[in-house]
């Protein structure tokens, strides 16, 4: 059973853990764009490796949230990548100036959140 202080510490833990995440991307994100300036991989490589990074993204916020977490490893997980996924929403957003609310949001958000889901999963079988 979980208890008390771990329960009302993790929303905090949950927070921490998506701006981890998001701080990831951004990085990767960057690298990205050199790898792209230098001609290393094409323009079809885009939608790809932005799904990678969302995904590794989301995984490393699931991981920092999964290792605080007593139980629900699962739960935790995927709340985790979908936060992760919600303020990387937000920060491109505001970047290109543009909400834009689609299916390819969806996706990701549920991408995202089966990547923590997972991730959790998987850290919870590692204790």
């Amino acid at each position: 059973m979980e208890t008390k202080s771990n329960s009302s510490r993790m929303p905090l833990v949950l927070l921490r853990s998506a701006l981890v995440g998001s701080a990831l991307g951004v990085a990767l994100v960057a690298l990205f764009a050199l790898v792209l300036q230098k001609q290393w991989l094409g323009i079809d490589s885009v939608p790809y490796v932005n799904s990678a990074i969302k995904i590794v993204s989301a995984a490393a916020a699931a991981l920092i949230a999964a290792r605080k977490a007593e139980s629900r490893t699962l739960l935790w997980g995927a709340a985790a990548g979908g936060l992760y996924m919600l303020i990387s929403y937000v920060v491109f957003s505001l970047v290109s100036g543009s909400f834009s609310f689609d299916t390819a949001l969806v996706s990701d958000f549920a991408m995202c959140m089966l990547a923590g889901a997972i991730t959790g999963v998987v850290r919870n079988l590692k204790r």
